[in-house]
This record gives C-alpha cells, sequence and structure tokens, in this order.
C-alpha cells in the first residue's frame, strides 16, 4: 500500500530536504539546511469557521462518530522506499528512515468526523525530556535509580492525539430533604451521680423538590485509549485562542491518532464524569441548609454541542523492574502525568521518622509536665 504525500510537507524550496514543524519557531524546518519556512495565519473567517461547535443531535441522527477500529497500515515512503506499518488507530507518521511524513489518507478519511482543529506543539523532543526528568525528580518517593534508569527509556512519541469539547444547558428536576442543625441542651448523670449540662446537634429534616439549570462550556474529554488511565496532562483549560484550523503541516514530525472514543460514548462519559457531579453540587446549595439528602435527580440536556480537536502530546516508556510505565507530557504546556514506582525503603523511612518525631514531643510534653 503505497500513498502519495502533499508536495507541501515533502520537500524544502532551497535544498529539496524534509521539511518538518518545528515547536519553538513554529515553522517548518528543513532537516537538512535549516532554512525555515512560515505558516500563514488563518484569517478571521477560516478561524471561526474551524472554532465553530457542531451540532451533537445532528450527527447522532447521522450515525457519525461511531467507526470500527482502524487497523494497522503499510506504507511505503515516498522519499527513501521504506515500508512502515503504522499502528492500529494511527494514520499518520514520520518516516523511521528518513523522517519523511507518512499519511494513511483511505484510513484518515473513513472517520466521518474530521478535526475541527487542532493546537500546536509548543514543545519539542528534547523540552519533553527535560520536562520529564523534572517530573521524576520531584517523585521524592520514588526510587533514586529510578532518575538515571528513566533515562535510558525511549526518546518519546510526539503524536496529536483526538479530544472532544462539549457546551450543553441541563435542566434538573430534584427530590430530596434539607437537613437544618439546632442545639439542644440536656441534663445528664454521670456514673458518679453528678449531673451536667450538654449540649448535642439535633437535625431536623423537611421534604423539598425543585430545579436547578447549569450550563457547561467547552468540556474536554481525550478521545484516544493511548493515555493510561486517569491521564491528567492533557486536561484543564483549553487554551482556545492558541487553536488552529486543521493544516497536514502542522503534523510533519509527528503521528496522528484518529478518535477511537466515538462521539456518543464521548458525551455519555463526560455527563457521568464532569456533568453529573457539577449538578449535584448545584442541587445541594440550591437545597440549602446545613445537610442535604437527595433521592432522585432527573437531567434533561438540550443545545448541546461539540468540537473534533487535535491536542499535541509527546508519549515515554520506561521500564523498572520488568514492568512498563507510562509517561505522557503535554505538547503545549510541558504538564506531565504518569505512573512511577514507590520506593519501599523510602516510605518506610518516612513512616519511621514520623513515629520519631511522635515520640519525642510526647517525651518533651512529658517532661514540661514532670518539671511542674
Amino acid at each position: 500500500m503505497s500513498e502519495a504525500t502533499p508536495q507541501a510537507l515533502q520537500s524544502c524550496a532551497a535544498c529539496g530536504g524534509q521539511l518538518r514543524f518545528d515547536p519553538a519557531s513554529q515553522r517548518l524546518r528543513c532537516a537538512a539546511c535549516g532554512a525555515q519556512q512560515a505558516l500563514p495565519e488563518p484569517d478571521e473567517a477560516a478561524l471561526q469557521a474551524a472554532l465553530a461547535e457542531q451540532d451533537y443531535g445532528h450527527y447522532l441522527r447521522l450515525r457519525a462518530g461511531r467507526e470500527p477500529v482502524v487497523a494497522a497500515q503499510a506504507l511505503d515512503c515516498s522519499a527513501c522506499g521504506a515500508r512502515t506499518v503504522l499502528p492500529q488507530d494511527v494514520v499518520a507518521a514520520p518516516c523511521p528512515f528518513c523522517q519523511a511524513p507518512l499519511q494513511a489518507r483511505d484510513a484518515q478519511a473513513s472517520r466521518s468526523i474530521r478535526p475541527h482543529a487542532l493546537l500546536p506543539f509548543a514543545l519539542d523532543a528534547q523540552a519533553a525530556r527535560d520536562a520529564l526528568k523534572r517530573w521524576l525528580a520531584s517523585r521524592w518517593f520514588a526510587p533514586s535509580a529510578l532518575r538515571t534508569q528513566a533515562g535510558t527509556g525511549d526518546g518519546g512519541r510526539g503524536v496529536y492525539l483526538p479530544a472532544w469539547t462539549f457546551d450543553a444547558d441541563s435542566t434538573s428536576s430534584y427530590r430530596g430533604q434539607r437537613g437544618d442543625n439546632r442545639q439542644v441542651r440536656e441534663t445528664q448523670t454521670d456514673a458518679n451521680g453528678k449531673q451536667q449540662t450538654v449540649s448535642r446537634t439535633v437535625t431536623e429534616w423537611t421534604d423539598v423538590s425543585g430545579r436547578v439549570d447549569v450550563r457547561f462550556d467547552d468540556e474536554l474529554l481525550p478521545a484516544s485509549r493511548s493515555l493510561p488511565p486517569q491521564d491528567a496532562a492533557l486536561q484543564g483549560e483549553l487554551p482556545l485562542q492558541r487553536l488552529k484550523p486543521f493544516d497536514e503541516r502542522y503534523l510533519a514530525g509527528f503521528s496522528l491518532e484518529i478518535y477511537q472514543t466515538p462521539l456518543e460514548d464521548a458525551f455519555a462519559q463526560v455527563r457521568q464524569e464532569r456533568f453529573a457531579p457539577r449538578i449535584d453540587d448545584a442541587v445541594r446549595r440550591d437545597i440549602g441548609g446545613d445537610q442535604q439528602r437527595i433521592d432522585a435527580i432527573d437531567t434533561q440536556y438540550h443545545e448541546i454541542r461539540f468540537r473534533h480537536l487535535l491536542l499535541p502530546a509527546w508519549l515515554f516508556s520506561y521500564q523498572w523492574q520488568g514492568k512498563l510505565w507510562p509517561v505522557v507530557v503535554n505538547g503545549h504546556n510541558g504538564a506531565v502525568s504518569g505512573q512511577r514506582p514507590w520506593s519501599r525503603w523510602k516510605m518506610a523511612g518516612a513512616v519511621l521518622a514520623g513515629l520519631l518525631l511522635v515520640a519525642a514531643v510526647m517525651l518533651f510534653v512529658q517532661q514540661q509536665q514532670a518539671a511542674y
């Protein structure tokens, strides 16, 4: 299988070398002679079109966004002729032999929802490795040798990962109880027959019902299974002002994954993980009082809209004691999240140090009491 690569991604005008997107300069840079080529800034109309939110119900009626997994693709490089197999759900990557861009165009076109916009890489490979080293150095309870050995792991893979953003208005009807606390003073008799007055808290419960409206805006959900579970590196506020309309030239030198979490499944996930807790908080605030009980919440969503975006990430992995540890570095802001081993010796030392501190404090208190 051989697929052509666009001329804009193929060669440098000065020497014919391969062009790659350079995160530092935000330009295309020739790998051979270093010549740079500026990427045109999109006009306001193109930017607004790329950032426009799409009608979720419309795409759902079209049954869009529920495509099957894309199998591994074998591509012949048009620059050096080498055959490369792209992994499952990866539709673009640099040739491992000459770094020329490879794109499985048929596989990419099989996705009915195309990327609307992307967030360009701002960190190159070295900057991402530096962020990883700083992250490892800050993990005090990790084994000390990890910082050295982790440096011998893979060199990292720059990849644009798919993501969804969702907007929605919600209306929630609820039933529950409001609890109002009051203090009650009582006289009690202890075992020695001595009476004393004590106070206790009594909660009076009242049945309540009501309705709350909650608006959700640009809730971001990664749509790639390459990320470790509970990954946080690509979460957080989305810098909308840095997004660019989708342009294949930004992909030069990086891999591209297509979405693996279907649109409908993604909305179900964001409802459960993001929307439901915030609706629960809104209901509790509406109930008021000192305590709240929620019996039932019935939520209806409307004005649901979405975007399909590509986010930059550096994916690393390293071996430690026979186990693979994945780490993700945000390719835009350098945020790091991942898994790392724990040093039993350091943890035991911390526990021992805490016990010694408690013992020292107790000894000091006893000495002070004895002095009086």
